[in-house]
């Protein structure tokens, strides 16, 4: 009776066969929000032991969806179960052989999770208190350490029934709740097809989706050895993961570069600022990571300044991430010494080089580790066939500017002072490098922004390709031709790009690019539609009351809607007319109130615009108004609006006619600008008084940024309006003869491709010299392509963009005289923080100057 009452129900993993299972099971979110009472007589030991086993669990299904945790498929269960018996899980038969279609009893499960769990020969746990399991009971220990731990539970009245034969649906529930008595949080798995009881279809389903068990027909029917191998071989595999990233191995492989070694894969996304590289007993000696790079457990760590022979440094680590781990590193130090190595081997680390390239030398240990960093062009004798091509310097030069065509030299280098040299080896000179990888985005728009491969029958546009090298990167000036293999449905003229829809359906489009001889293909497909025209309006009310005898018009909107749902844009020919069923309160576009019941004269949509608008006044009749609009004639349709009084005055609002601003409108390229409307409202907030309109007379209205947010992102420059300056949010005051009255956001966006609208960090330190005379290309890239920089820019479609200075809010430094912050001049040698404002986004660099 013991181990029946010592145990809640979010404990009982195993229950009295099929029925009692029914009886005594709660929803699974009943289950786990329930904790296992203290094991009653339980030793710490015990508990401990059990811990890594539960902390393990947790960390695998709190990384359901990670890669490193899917079920390992790659071995068969035979190698499961031979691997588990290896490592003392399993005892193992006699004859060798798994047996892995044979059922299994409660007992020899038992024993199993309590090996799994922690249990060791010669633990001593408490008595579960079960009257068939006796002392000398082969599966004692095990009961009664699972027992102890709240895995597993007795049929009732004080019962286990150890030869009893457990059921998939059991073992099921067994892994799951083995889990939720820990509150993990073991995620919902489909419904699955198989025969399964109703009390066990949630654990199934969980258990089939987190791979404890393989889907089967049926779960109601003994579960075999198989299947105990795999759910245990998830449950091993858990504990062989580790819960935690650190560092195992460091090592200084040449003055420049140190090696740290992890005990876990790290993640390739890992950037310089995790780690820190300072001389041992003082942490402010600082030689910055210049850079690193990441392959499997190694990291490898490029720094800006020399290491010093056989000093002691120490390498400060803190926010590593492990690949495809949920684990990042806490803050940990590791020492190491450098002390220079004995050149081994030379050769050269390529054959091919670009123009203005040097040609790259690789020099080694013995130990096969690069410590090419140790050696200088001093160091190195260099012999040329053509030092034209290759010169002593070992800088490369391709002049042969007729057909892009490569040159070469026969170069060897010695290293001076030894027998070492790299013998004589052909080096070819290219014009560049660059390959073409993959060919893009394929648009009819005039820029890669979006993936449009749509146009009308009879139209014409011009199609473009975006060519790509490995690193995705854009190639340049790639040779592009289009050739349609659909010319009845379209045709592309292949010296012009121009392709015109030809008749309505889908064309293939085959893209073929040519750059430094490699030639890539791609195909993409077309659709030519219908030309749109007009096949429905909308008319809509921005408001569904007027308050009558107000100051304040309302307009209704009157839309053109073609054939797919869209604005339709109109030629000129295009018209409406109007009538209402009130007097005085629908106007003309010469603003003369239109009789009731009478018709307007038509009014002509503008070329382009799909949209027209009717001004429409209060009045002074209480009750409702109905506008019926009629579009050539054809199209129908009717808004009614009610016209109520004013009420009690209630206060002020502020309206804006616009939230969302752009630095660079559509049509002509300037800020956008909000109108801010400040009204009069009633106690049943309709508004009736135009108080910005009144020009004081009604209160004076005053827009005052907002203390501590003044981001920049927008002038207040006039009583009404706001407009756009740069990228960011800005909360703007508006306030009636002093008294505060809203406060208005305005989030200030850039929609115009090719603008920076995001910036990305690409590195933490930025290493120049003295005689550095352009540090904003250094920091933001070239001009012509924003690349090479510490910062990467991007418009809002994801397109790599060029940062202008205009672009960069603010930029300030820690020490002008290293580098000026008003002028990026470069002064003294040292290391300076610039903290930069661009983009809506605050970012620091440390910039190391050295002496030219």
């Amino acid at each position: 009776m013991a181990a029946d009452i010592i145990y809640t129900n979010s404990a009982q993993l195993w229950e009295g066969g099929e029925s009692a299972m029914r009886e005594s099971s709660n929803t699974l979110s009943n289950q786990h929000s329930q904790q296992p009472k203290v094991f009653r007589g339980g030793e710490k030991k015990v508990m401990k032991k059990s811990l890594s086993f539960l902390v393990a669990i947790a960390l695998v299904f709190s990384m359901f969806t990670s890669a490193a945790f899917a079920a390992d498929t790659t071995k068969t269960t035979e190698q499961k179960y031979n691997e588990l018996v290896t490592a003392g899980v399993f005892n193992g038969f006699p004859d060798g052989q798994a047996h892995l279609d044979q059922t299994m009893t409660r007992a020899e499960a038992a024993k199993i999770i309590a090996i799994l769990a922690g249990y060791k020969a010669g633990v001593t746990s408490p008595d579960a208190g079960f009257t068939d399991v006796v002392a000398g009971n082969w599966a004692k220990p095990y009961i009664d350490y699972a027992a102890n731990l709240g895995i597993i539970q007795g049929v009732g009245n004080g019962i286990f029934d150890f030869n009893a034969q457990v059921t998939i649906q059991e073992l099921a529930k067994l892994a799951v709740e083995a889990l939720k008595a820990l509150k993990v949080n073991v995620p919902a798995g489909e419904a699955v097809t198989g025969t399964v009881s109703d009390w066990a279809k949630d654990y199934v389903a969980a258990a089939v989706k987190a791979g404890l068990i393989p889907a089967q027909a049926d779960y109601t029917v003994p579960a075999s050895r198989e299947l105990l191998v795999v759910a245990s071989y998830f449950a091993y595999s858990a504990l062989q993961q580790p819960t935690e990233i650190k560092v195992e191995s460091v090592k200084a492989i040449n003055k420049k570069t140190v090696v740290a070694t992890f005990n876990v894969d790290v993640d390739a996304a890992t950037k310089e600022d995790a780690f820190k590289v300072y001389t041992k007993g003082n942490q402010y000696a600082l030689n910055y990571v210049d850079s690193v790079s990441v392959s499997g457990k190694t990291v490898t760590a490029t720094l800006v300044d020399d290491l010093n022979d056989e000093t002691t440094y120490v390498l400060a680590t803190s926010g590593v991430k492990a690949a495809g781990l949920e684990l990042t590193s806490a803050a940990a130090t590791n020492e190491f010494t450098y002390a220079p190595q004995a050149a081994a081997s030379i050769a050269f680390k390529s054959t091919t080089v670009a123009d203005g390239d040097t040609v790259p030398v690789l020099v080694k240990d013995a130990a096969g580790n690069d410590i090419s960093a140790d050696f200088e062009i001093g160091d190195f004798d260099v012999e040329s066939s053509d030092e034209g091509v290759v010169g002593t310097d070992l800088k490369a030069v391709n002049d042969d500017d007729a057909d892009d065509a490569p040159e070469y030299a026969v170069v060897n280098v010695k290293l001076v002072d030894t027998k070492l040299e790299t013998g004589n080896t052909i080096i070819t000179v290219r014009e560049t490098l660059q390959q073409p990888a993959s060919i893009g985005v394929v648009t009819l728009e005039n820029n890669f922004t979006k993936n449009d491969l749509e146009l009308n029958k009879g139209e014409t546009d011009t199609i473009i390709a975006q060519v790509l090298d490995k690193d995705g990167e854009d190639v340049d000036a790639p040779e592009i031709t289009f050739t349609s293999q659909t010319p009845k449905v379209v045709s592309v003229d292949a010296e012009l790009h121009t392709i015109k829809g030809i008749s309505v359906g889908t064309a293939t489009i085959l893209v073929k690019a040519v750059y430094n001889g490699s030639t890539i293909y791609k195909t993409v497909t077309v659709t030519v539609k219908e030309a749109p025209k007009l096949t429905a309006i909308k008319v809509t009310a921005p408001a569904s009351k007027l308050v009558i005898d107000s100051d304040i018009p309302q307009y209704v909107d009157v839309t053109l809607v073609d054939q797919y749902g869209n604005d339709y844009a109109s030629d000129g020919t295009d018209s409406f007319n109007y009538q209402i069923n009130k007097n005085n309160i629908a106007l003309d576009e010469n603003e003369v109130a239109i009789p009731q019941n009478t018709e307007s004269a038509d009014v002509n949509f503008a070329n382009t615009k799909a949209t027209a608008s009717i001004k429409l006044l209060p009045g002074t009749v209480k009750g409702s108004a109905t506008f019926k609009v009629s579009v050539n004639g054809t199209y129908t349709k009717s808004v009614t609006v009610s016209l109520v009084e004013k009420g009690e005055f209630a206060g002020y609002v502020a309206v804006a006619s616009k939230t969302d601003l752009d630095i660079n409108t559509a049509d002509d390229a300037e800020a956008d600008t909000a109108k801010i409307t400040v009204y009069k409202k009633d106690k049943n907030g309709n508004y009736y008084a135009d108080v910005t309109a009144a020009a004081g007379t009604l209160g004076v209205v005053e827009l005052v940024e907002a203390e501590g947010n003044a981001s920049g992102a927008i002038n207040t420059n006039t009583t009404d309006e706001v407009t756009a300056r740069a990228i960011g949010t800005e909360n703007v005051v508006v306030k009636v003869d002093s008294a505060k009255v809203a406060t208005l956001t305005f989030k200030v966006k850039n929609t115009t491709a090719g603008e920076v609208n995001k910036v990305v960090q690409s590195k933490s330190t930025l290493t120049v010299t003295t005689a550095e005379t352009d540090l904003f290309t250094k920091l933001f890239g070239d001009a012509t392509d924003g690349k090479g920089g510490a910062f990467v820019a991007y418009d809002q479609y994801g397109t790599r963009v060029v940062v202008e200075e205009a672009d960069v809010a603010e930029i300030n430094s820690s020490n002008k005289a290293i580098v000026d912050q008003d002028t990026l001049d470069v002064g003294k040698a040292g290391s300076v923080t610039l903290t930069i404002d661009v983009a809506g986004a605050i970012y620091t660099i440390t910039v190391v100057v050295k002496e030219a």
